[in-house]
């Protein structure tokens, strides 16, 4: 058997990789998307009345909702275990199944095909899940994404929650191994939802924040644990049966296929249970068949109004602040708590929330006002980057498509500051490069670029376009 579907269904067995992987992802849309109405207000000041006007064009129009509440999860056990074998998710299931049979190639390949396979697997459940969070029954269409950045993420938590159990093991011995493992299982939901939102690390691993989100969704949440360890549980009984008394061909694609039901199973569990909480979660699921009631941040946004009116900006930025560091919100509370901090010249905080915003705004497809921030946001410090190498990349891609070539530079010069052994570095450097000299006429700085860039880069078609940008940058004019 594979060695890779043996670690998926060991996985299974020892950690919930499945609430681990799933839950990173269940507030990526968390944030309403609001629908401007129109204000009027009186203010003290010409900055003041900017910042009462855009928290109540930020309102959204409200309808009665008259639909019914989801069904508890727990009574639609038999559906969730079906999910994996209807519509859209058996194609994939299938297809995975079969592809499996590559690795069987010896070698390299082997290694590839399951990085390849990996991905697939968890961005369709990554699908799955916000699928089902937004209130849609059926499975998503199956697309052409095959990898999720989510999943670079997850790895990393997994391997910082791994240090902390095996600190927990040197400290205290098997009684501490114990409660670490055991209190990291249980904050794991909460962290990864915490990582989803913002995409810090830090944050994420902060168990105030997943304690929190615990006890808004309250004995559910432990009774949605357990029954994902049973649906674990059976995948893993289903794989040591194929195991020990299959023959090898019918054994390797009955554990591929037992172990992508197990995950699509419980990453559509995880999904129901934000759909089914999502007012608790401050969630607002797409589909229209939601049931959608008062925006969570309407009254926070009614409040810091109020204080701007009044002329009491402190005020609003202490309410925004204590809501942004606590919970999720919407983009309206991230744009007027970016607006609050511009005023109060707290450049630190700035820097920190305008990565968030990013974060955010790239997950909500908004890189307009993105590339904007990331404009502001590097005036102020031209060190300033976004939260991933990845984030920085499209970022510079988006505002090449633009034509804004002065935002590509800085953020590229910046980033290559920020993560000078990134993969990305030498294309980096030969892009803010050629820009440097051709736009700019910086030639001195774009050498220097491009020679840090040779002495880093290991691929030979890159180096030789460096080496051609540098030749030309060199050329002095006879």
């Amino acid at each position: 058997m594979p060695a890779l579907m043996h670690g998926l269904a060991s996985n299974i067995q020892t950690m919930p990789a499945t609430c681990r992987q799933s839950l990173a992802i269940l507030v990526r849309r968390l944030a309403p998307r609001p629908n401007c109405v129109a204000a009027h207000v009186t203010a003290q000041s010409d900055h003041t009345t900017r910042l009462g006007s855009v928290m109540e064009d930020r309102f959204r129009a409200r309808t009665v909702a008259a639909q019914a509440a989801p069904a508890p999860f727990w009574t639609r056990i038999p559906a969730i275990a079906t999910y994996p074998l209807r519509g859209s998710a058996l194609y994939a299931l299938i297809a995975l199944t079969l592809c499996g049979a590559l690795l069987v190639l010896p070698g390299i390949l082997k290694l590839v095909i399951a990085g390849v396979l990996g991905m697939a697997t968890y961005t369709y459940a990554f699908d799955i899940l916000r699928h089902t969070a937004d209130g849609e029954p059926d499975a998503p269409r199956l697309g052409y994404n095959s990898f999720d950045s989510a999943v670079l993420r997850l790895i990393l938590l997994a391997i910082a929650l791994g240090i902390v159990i095996g600190a927990g093991a040197v400290i205290a011995g098997p009684f501490g191994l114990t409660i670490a493992y055991l209190g990291t299982m249980l904050l794991l939901p909460g962290m990864l939802i915490s990582l989803a939102i913002d995409g810090s690390l830090r944050r994420a691993l902060n168990p105030a924040v997943s304690i929190d989100m615990a006890l808004r969704i309250g004995w559910p949440y432990l009774a949605a644990y357990g029954l994902l360890y049973v649906i674990q549980g059976s995948g893993t009984a289903a794989v040591f049966f194929a195991i020990t008394y299959l023959p090898p061909l019918v054994r390797a694609a009955t554990v591929m296929a037992t172990s992508i039901w197990t995950l699509f199973a419980s990453f559509h569990l995880l999904g129901y249970l934000v759909y089914q909480y999502h007012e608790e979660l401050g969630y607002v699921p797409s589909s229209g068949e939601a049931h959608e009631r008062r925006d969570p941040d309407q009254r926070l946004l009614d409040e810091a109004e109020q204080y701007v009116r009044d002329g009491h900006s402190d005020e609003a930025f202490q309410a925004l602040r204590g809501a942004v560091r606590s919970r999720a919100v919407s983009l309206a509370v991230h744009e007027l708590y970016q607006r609050l901090l511009r005023q109060h010249h707290r450049n630190d905080e700035l820097r920190e929330h305008t990565r968030q915003y990013i974060n955010r705004l790239l997950q909500e497809k908004q890189e307009r006002r993105a590339l904007a921030l990331q404009r502001e946001a590097l005036d102020i410090d031209a060190r300033f980057t976004p939260l991933t190498p990845e984030q920085a990349n499209l970022l510079a891609e988006r505002a090449k498509m633009a034509g804004q070539f002065q935002l590509v530079t800085d953020g590229l010069l910046a980033a290559i500051a920020a993560w000078p052994r990134d993969p990305m570095l030498p294309a980096w450097s030969l892009d803010a490069g050629v820009l440097l000299a051709e736009r700019f006429g910086r030639d001195d700085q774009a050498r220097a670029v491009l020679q840090d860039a040779m002495d880093r880069c290991d691929d030979e078609a890159l180096r030789a376009k460096l080496d051609a940008a540098l030749k030309a940058v060199t050329i002095q004019p006879a």
